[in-house]
């Protein structure tokens, strides 16, 4: 969970989302959920909580994403289930051990992330038939296809194959 919206990518805004209760008995509000991503490593379906002054994360929530988390004297490590890479290793603060966010969002390539975007829309594009854009969003955001990205898809020009056939 996060109280900072702009970290997240693809976000989502629902809803009656629910109510988070925070340790001082304070409410927050669930607002949406999004994607905490370097590009390399992602978080899915994290919760953007209204109010919530501090990121928290669920280490159960990592696991079942096939991530193993470690903790020692001095850090946290979010790695690969067969701890072939270290994806995220944050200091600890006394007794707690806060995921340092920055090391996420400071990661992430814009302008290689939109590039890849446009040429994962085209991608997709042709290997559906062809289909609207429209209609692959529409998939998307009803995760109608497994192992499409949640992703907004466009296009800034005409596909040859499309207008030939039109």
């Amino acid at each position: 969970m996060t109280g900072r919206v702009e970290y997240l990518r693809d976000f989502r805004p629902i809803n009656n989302g629910g109510n988070v209760t925070f340790g001082n008995n304070a409410n927050g509000i669930i607002r949406g959920y999004g994607v905490l991503t370097t590009g390399n490593f992602s978080i899915q379906k994290v919760a953007y909580v209204e109010g919530l002054k501090h990121n928290v994360i669920s280490v159960g929530q990592l696991c079942k994403a096939g991530h193993r988390v470690e903790f020692d004297n001095e850090y946290c490590y979010i790695m690969k289930s067969n701890r072939s890479t270290c994806l995220i290793k944050s200091k600890s603060e006394g007794t707690m051990y806060p995921l340092d966010v920055s090391l996420i969002i400071e990661k992430t390539q814009l302008c290689s992330l939109s590039k890849a975007v446009t040429e994962f829309s085209w991608l997709w594009h042709h290997k559906l038939a062809h289909l609207n854009f429209k209609y692959i969003n529409t998939l998307v955001t009803r995760e109608l296809v497994l192992g499409l990205l949640i992703l907004k898809f466009s296009n800034d020009s005409l596909c040859p194959a499309c207008e030939c056939g039109k």
